[in-house]
């Protein structure tokens, strides 16, 4: 009994890559929400992935944070993803990739307090957490908690996504 539980569970070994989902080379768009720690405001935007092998996906997206006591910020990102299945629907995976801001600031906005008007451009990291649910055929929802390595804007970052894959 004991040696033919050991073959069973090499043969299933030996098949396991078969029984995952092929994702290799797929394309797909979602939209997500989110809360950004410093700009302590509310955002949005939209987002690609790329699926370069099963495991490995490309993700560039962009974001646009609501003003708030005359600060704003927009965003874009371009993340590197690395998929560890934890159930037939379900996955983690850790963020990891490279970020550019622009905060800006309308002194005539923040109540009446003085102040000059300026715009700053930022380069960053992004290092995080995600996971991802398959919701239905083809559409996933996912969330993400990241911290922005961000020269005098380091934030965590929050979203929550929608994305559909073709």
């Amino acid at each position: 009994m004991k040696r033919a539980f050991i073959l069973v569970f090499l043969f299933f070994l030996l098949f396991m890559p078969k029984m995952q989902a092929q994702f290799e080379g797929t394309f797909g768009l979602g939209v997500h929400a989110g809360y950004g720690a410093e700009i302590n405001s509310i955002g949005g935007g939209m987002h690609a992935h790329y699926y370069y092998t099963n495991n490995i996906r490309f993700t560039p997206s962009f974001s646009y944070f609501l003003e708030r006591k005359g600060e704003g910020m927009w965003m874009t990102d371009a993340d590197a993803h690395y998929i560890f299945p934890v159930s037939f629907s379900a996955s983690l995976y850790p963020v990891a990739g490279l970020h550019y801001s622009q905060w800006k600031y309308d002194a005539s906005k923040n109540d009446g307090l003085p102040g000059e008007d300026w715009t700053k451009h930022r380069l960053g990291i992004n290092l995080g957490l995600g996971f991802q649910h398959d919701i239905a055929y083809k559409v996933r929802a996912n969330f993400e908690l990241k911290y922005q390595f961000i020269p005098d804007y380091s934030q965590v970052v929050f979203t929550a996504g929608i994305g559909f894959w073709f």
